[in-house]
């Protein structure tokens, strides 16, 4: 029994994809890729391509390929739909989770560890019950990379209470909620992002909570706020940013067709430590 870790590439046939399975050569990983026409280069014995009539066709091989035997999804140049059309199939069975979401991590220069943020690419404004869903998800990932008792920050504008702001008012709730559950989490909110992240500005405002500039996860209350803070932190804090989405048996690595190399490797480790 070969009990090598397999990844399925969707949408392969392009310089990035070969120069990330190429970075890989020496982990004893093997990758299948799917792609559109005959493959441009030259891949090593790790390596397995075939080549699809389409992307529709690339979607149903890359989860054909998971469904007997490999253990992520990796996206490459494939529309996010299109693969996630497929995926969702009834007949895959491929859903573990009530809810699908998205899971980062972000490496900036100025932490000492990994950071978690969610959910910045799937859902749009979600609900009490589905936003339970969505922590309940990256708490299970944080477990999964190691942070045995991850510290949760539902990030609002403030620490402070204003039940005239939905986030803030979201974010109570949900910390009343989780003061009732056991959970190997503590989860708190409103909570600023400087806060959050910074334990000399929570000492400068004199903040008691239970989170104190030392948070492990991000909960955006929408994607509007997860998207500009995810853009914000590569554009203007030098981060490395690797994303999934999570809810599903195997994870789907998400990037995009500008993402960096470097990004893409980190979006694979991430996804590799938490099978």
């Amino acid at each position: 029994m070969n009990d090598a870790v397999r990844i399925s590439v969707a949408g392969a046939n392009d310089l990035k994809i070969f120069e990330l399975v190429d970075s890989f050569r020496d982990n004893g990983i093997i990758f299948d890729l799917f792609g559109v026409g005959k493959a441009k280069f030259r891949f090593g014995s790790n390596v397995n391509y075939v080549d699809a009539s389409s992307d529709e066709d690339v979607a149903k091989l890359a989860v054909d390929d998971v469904l007997n035997r490999a253990n992520i999804i990796f996206k490459g140049l494939i529309q996010t739909h299109t693969l996630l059309k497929e995926v969702l199939k009834k007949e895959h069975d491929l859903i573990n989770k009530k809810l699908l979401s998205h899971v980062a991590i972000i490496e900036l220069p100025s932490l000492s560890r990994p950071l978690l943020l969610t959910d910045a690419a799937m859902n749009i404004d979600p609900d009490l019950d589905n936003e339970r869903l969505i922590i309940d998800n990256a708490i299970k990932v944080a477990h999964s990379i190691g942070i045995a008792f991850p510290k949760v920050s539902l990030v609002s504008s403030a620490e402070n209470f204003n039940s005239k702001m939905p986030s803030s008012v979201k974010a109570k709730d949900l910390t009343d909620y989780y003061e009732t559950k056991q959970v190997d989490a503590i989860v708190y909110g409103p909570l600023s992002l400087d806060i959050s992240l910074s334990k000399e500005i929570a000492e400068e405002k004199k903040f008691t909570g239970p989170i104190q500039g030392d948070a492990d996860i991000l909960v955006v209350p929408n994607i509007d706020v997860g998207n500009v803070l995810y853009k914000s932190l590569t554009m203007f804090a030098d981060a490395k940013v690797g994303g999934m989405i999570v809810g599903t048996k195997v994870p789907i690595v998400l990037t995009s067709r500008g993402d960096s190399l470097e990004n893409k490797i980190l979006s694979l480790k991430f996804a590799l430590k938490t099978i």
